[in-house]
């Protein structure tokens, strides 16, 4: 009786064994797609970032776009005022 107790708990040794080993894969593939889900968010955050950047690029560059827009148009007025009153002295 006591080898057979011993082969029926030699028995369940293994089968605990198989089943710790199994756990253990699936651990490491969770891990591994864990691994990559994480690599793939950092790409996407990188690109996210970039894209804020050039945004604020673009609005800074249409910011002094606007601003010489504004400068010309208020120089053009300058002038037009000017040739205007040049205009006028030669009017007969």
């Amino acid at each position: 009786q006591r080898t057979e107790g011993t082969v029926e708990l030699a028995r369940q040794a293994e089968q605990s064994l198989v089943e710790i080993t199994c756990s253990i894969v699936t651990i490491e593939q969770m891990s591994q797609q864990i691994s990559a889900a994480a690599e793939e968010q950092s790409a996407v955050t990188d690109e996210i970032n970039r894209s804020v950047i050039s945004v604020r690029d673009i609005a800074d560059q249409s910011a002094t776009a606007t601003e010489q827009s504004a400068a010309s148009t208020v120089e053009l007025a300058r002038l037009g005022s000017n040739l205007q009153g040049m205009v006028a002295r030669f009017r007969i």
